[in-house]
């Protein structure tokens, strides 16, 4: 009698040749990732002082007469000091690709400087045009409050350094909304009489260099550079100053509406 074959023992067991196998899950690659946002590269800020501040300020004040080597004259020394400040705006928005309005306009400034330097504008205009660029920066970030993205917050509310996400949900789950537009009111006054400060100052210091000096000289050409150097420290660590006293008491303002300790503010570096 033939012996019968063993029957499967299970449909486990069963293979048929034409069926269709599961496929494999398939690992998830590096090209399945979702892309990764680059990271914008931080401003060197000794680069920035000395391209914009330093060497503009020796080229006015030393190589501004009208004979001898290497003296340029006084309009030659205003062109070549222009030279750095706008060539690195140039460079550094092609490093970082990032240009924000406080940069534009600091950039509109160093035009100006040197159109009204080369078309030997009086020490009045040139005191205005000083005043005039801190003013337009005061009367953006005040009227700016009411808008749907307050300047505040791009100065003060880094999204590069704060997780904002954290802080704007603490916020809402506390119910403390309201506490945090005072807060963002409090903080555009202070940086808005920082730049009405600024404008003053600039002012008066740009008559204090330039008044008694005659246009398209070669001491009006240094006094522009003394008034560029000085302005950095009679002007800048006031406003630095205010602009510093503004972020300390909003960052701790936001810490008492959130329950967030600085960590959890603060994006991980």
């Amino acid at each position: 009698m033939p012996r019968l074959a063993s029957m499967p023992s299970s449909d486990s067991d069963v293979s048929l040749p034409n069926a269709p196998q599961p496929a494999a899950a398939e690992a998830p690659t590096v090209a399945d990732a979702p892309p990764v946002k680059p990271s914008v590269k931080p401003e060197n800020p000794l680069l920035n002082l000395l391209l914009n501040v330093l060497i503009p300020v020796v080229i006015l004040t030393n190589l501004n007469k009208e004979t001898g080597f290497p003296q340029l004259g006084p309009k030659g020394a205003l062109l070549v000091a222009l030279l750095f400040p706008i060539g690195y705006q140039i460079y550094d928005y092609w490093l970082r690709r990032k240009w924000n309005l406080f940069s534009f306009i600091g950039f509109l400034s160093v035009l100006l400087t040197g159109g009204l330097g080369l078309m030997t504008m009086s020490a009045h205009v040139f005191a205005w045009k000083e005043a005039a660029v801190p003013l337009i920066l005061a009367a953006l970030i005040f009227f700016s409050h009411k808008g749907k993205k307050p300047l505040v917050k791009a100065l003060l509310l880094n999204p590069d350094m704060l997780d904002m996400p954290k802080v704007e949900a603490a916020i809402e789950r506390s119910a403390t909304q309201p506490g945090y537009e005072r807060l963002l009111w409090t903080s555009t006054l202070l940086l808005t009489a920082s730049m009405l400060l600024s404008a003053v100052l600039n002012y008066f210091l740009a008559m204090y260099f330039l008044a008694d000096k005659t246009p398209g000289t070669p001491e009006y050409t240094a006094a522009i550079g003394a008034q560029t150097g000085w302005g950095y420290l009679v002007v800048g660590v006031p406003s630095l100053a205010m602009m510093a006293y503004a972020l300390i008491r909003l960052f701790k303002g936001l810490k008492q509406l959130t329950g967030l300790e600085t960590d959890d503010i603060m994006l991980p570096r």
